[in-house]
């Protein structure tokens, strides 16, 4: 589902409001959760999940396949995003 899509179907489904609007607090809501996740902080979406941050420390490991078989290599401390999905999210997928 694209972007315009997503507008376009909650304006289906929330009269009294135009797709401006719509798309004024998807930004707004996107903005907002990059910022708390980026501030080490989580973020609970009802009925989603919880968006957070994940400090992934150094790792090292060797290659198995191909000309440079054996050879090993560094990935580094990183932090990347996580999600955990709420309950009955998961429970209506299956």
């Amino acid at each position: 589902m694209t972007k315009a899509e997503l507008i376009k179907s909650i304006g289906n489904k929330v009269q009294g409001v135009n797709q401006k609007q719509i798309d004024e607090v998807l930004v707004a809501l996107s903005e907002t959760i990059v910022e708390v996740v980026k501030a080490d902080d989580k973020v609970t979406i009802p009925n989603i999940g919880i968006v957070s941050v994940k400090d992934v420390p150094e790792r090292r490991g060797t290659i198995m396949m191909g000309e440079r078989k054996g050879e090993e290599y560094v990935v580094e401390a990183h932090r990347e995003p996580k999600m955990k999905l709420a309950k009955g999210f998961k429970d209506c997928l299956l």
